[in-house]
């Protein structure tokens, strides 16, 4: 593994998708944005990445009067491709494996 494989992503061919994410997740990765050197997009699917490698995809106590927010993403097609498979094994939908990974992802 090279620098940049260490700290940079390969390029992958995108899939854009419209996402709801819970309101309080998505402030938080807007806050983030201004931290890291990428938009919310690449924060979405850093996170994504890492809940695929770790497939640690336990519910997590969505706050009460929590609304979704409905945010377009252009999401990696093979993150996309493994969240299908983990939709199938799981039985959680994409929105949820979505706000899992963020949740993770913040909370980490």
């Amino acid at each position: 593994m090279n620098t940049f494989d260490k700290y940079l992503l390969k390029k992958d061919k995108l899939i854009k998708r419209r996402i709801e994410i819970d309101s309080s997740l998505y402030e938080q990765l807007s806050k983030l944005a201004d931290v890291y050197d990428a938009s919310i997009n690449k924060l979405v699917n850093v996170a994504i990445i890492e809940m695929i490698k770790t497939e640690n995809v336990k519910i997590y106590q969505r706050p009460e009067n929590e609304i979704a927010e409905s945010h377009n993403f252009a999401i990696r097609e093979s993150s996309y491709n493994a969240m299908e498979k983990l939709r199938e094994k799981y039985g959680i939908s994409i929105y949820k494996l979505t706000n899992i990974a963020i949740y993770n992802a913040l909370n980490s």
